[in-house]
């Protein structure tokens, strides 16, 4: 469980009890602590290699691991890219369609318009 405090106008707030599924532990162990988050969403191998890098020696690789592939998270994760929880061999090219389409699909996309 975590407790989180939300603030309002003013000075007023209000402490909620949230349980995650999935809750990320509180620890000072994590060798991402301070770095860039941009670094964990490489747009190519060697911004790769770079996140892979700081996860290397990490002593909360595997339980970040194990969190990205249970939240289907993009990114990497304790050292392994992710896109929707699935691991990658290399980031995708930006501007790239997330998803290849079929020919049909695309013939079928035509006609309608």
């Amino acid at each position: 469980m975590e407790i989180i405090t939300l603030f309002g106008e003013g000075n007023s707030s209000k402490t909620h009890e949230l349980t995650l599924k999935h809750p990320t532990p509180r620890t000072d162990e994590w060798a991402c602590v301070g770095e860039d988050p941009e670094l964990f969403h490489p747009d190519d191998l060697t911004q790769l290699a770079e996140a892979q890098q700081v996860c290397a020696a990490c002593p909360m690789k595997q339980v970040c691991l194990d969190l990205g592939l249970a939240r289907r998270e993009f990114g990497v994760w304790g050292g392994v890219l992710l896109e929707n929880g699935k691991p990658r061999s290399e980031p995708r090219t930006p501007g790239r369609k997330p998803y290849k389409r079929s020919q049909e699909a695309i013939a079928k996309a035509r006609s309608v318009a």
